[in-house]
């Protein structure tokens, strides 16, 4: 049986609003290009071209750095934009996609983060249930924690994946898997920014994800863009705008072509559409949205548009979410 649920977060005039202080990232190494780095390793050349016609050429490998390192080295170019002391910082939500991007048992990553800076946050966990669009369940943790906490004015969001094994970075045929990480500074009643609405749906019958080799498989495939679009229409049913307001798209940076065909049933202007991290950076799972805001999404705010990021997974999970300039939310 499949389910979906739908959940959403935003300003509530009675208590806060919640918004992107600020966004970095760290890729590890040189960018590499996906056909000739195929070549070197002896992978088939015909799935490397077929995965650049993709619109994924380029990406970020990370030979001998960990996925804690990553997360460490994200945060640190966040605090170091943001100008935010460690110290102020109440709580730490740790998002990821591989099962296997974390450090082994006892250790943690959010506790690591946290002890490099000297943080002593009030509440620090992780989310990866969703897989890719933990990020976004990630910021609700963060809107609740805040209900909770009144005390609470500043927290973040650390992403980190990297791929085990080389045989697995083309195990798509639309998206190159990028080794790196993320960092996002979320903060109370900012006046920088106001996340809106935040739509989560996830349907229970595909947990096990496209990666497994079933009789669902292609009817999993075949739904995705269906699920991506009924979470972009909810999010934007939630914050009483049309689809016509937001100037700027952000997406899982993976499969142009389904994109471009995505834009246009949805009549999406073409350059509304930030297209140009999937052939820059390749798809380093939860991190994609803060590459993203940080490349582009936070400047576009900053001059007054509103903001569309949208975030898929492989196993049955799709979100969409808002944000607006501190301005210009009618809530």
């Amino acid at each position: 049986m499949t389910t979906s649920s739908s959940s959403h977060t935003g300003p509530n005039p009675l208590a806060h609003w919640i918004g992107i202080e600020a966004a970095a990232y760290e890729l590890p190494g040189p960018v590499l290009d996906i056909e000739t780095w195929a070549a070197q390793r002896g992978y088939p050349a015909a799935r490397a071209a077929a995965i650049a016609r993709s619109g994924s050429r380029h990406f970020h490998m990370a030979h001998d750095i960990g996925e804690t390192d990553l997360a460490v080295a994200a945060t640190g170019r966040l605090i170091d934009t943001a100008r935010i002391q460690p110290s102020d910082i109440g709580a730490i939500v740790h998002v990821h996609t591989q099962q296997f991007s974390v450090p082994p048992a006892p250790r943690s990553l959010p506790h690591e983060v946290a002890a490099s800076f000297g943080m002593e946050p009030l509440w620090l966990g992780s989310i990866t249930q969703l897989n890719c669009v933990s990020v976004a369940a990630g910021i609700e943790a963060i809107q609740g924690l805040m209900r909770r906490y009144p005390q609470l004015d500043a927290a973040l969001i650390v992403s980190s994946d990297r791929v085990y094994g080389e045989d697995y970075r083309m195990r798509q045929m639309t998206g190159v898997q990028c080794d790196g990480a993320a960092c996002m500074l979320i903060t109370r009643n900012s006046t920088r920014n106001r996340v809106g609405r935040i739509a989560i749906h996830s349907h229970a019958k595909w947990y096990g994800g496209s990666d497994t080799v079933d009789e669902n498989e292609a009817d999993l495939i075949a739904l995705e863009w269906p699920y991506t679009r009924r979470a972009i229409e909810t999010a934007v049913a939630y914050s009483g705008f049309t689809l016509d307001d937001y100037d700027l798209l952000l997406p899982h940076n993976a499969d142009l072509p389904g994109w471009n065909s995505l834009c246009r049933a949805m009549r999406v202007p073409q350059e509304r559409l930030y297209a140009t991290n999937i052939y820059m950076r390749g798809h380093a799972c939860c991190s994609d949205f803060p590459i993203n805001l940080a490349d582009a999404g936070l400047d576009a705010v900053s001059r007054g548009q509103r903001v569309l990021g949208v975030m898929q997974s492989n196993c049955g999970a799709y979100a969409a979410l808002t944000l607006h300039p501190a301005g210009r939310h009618a809530h």
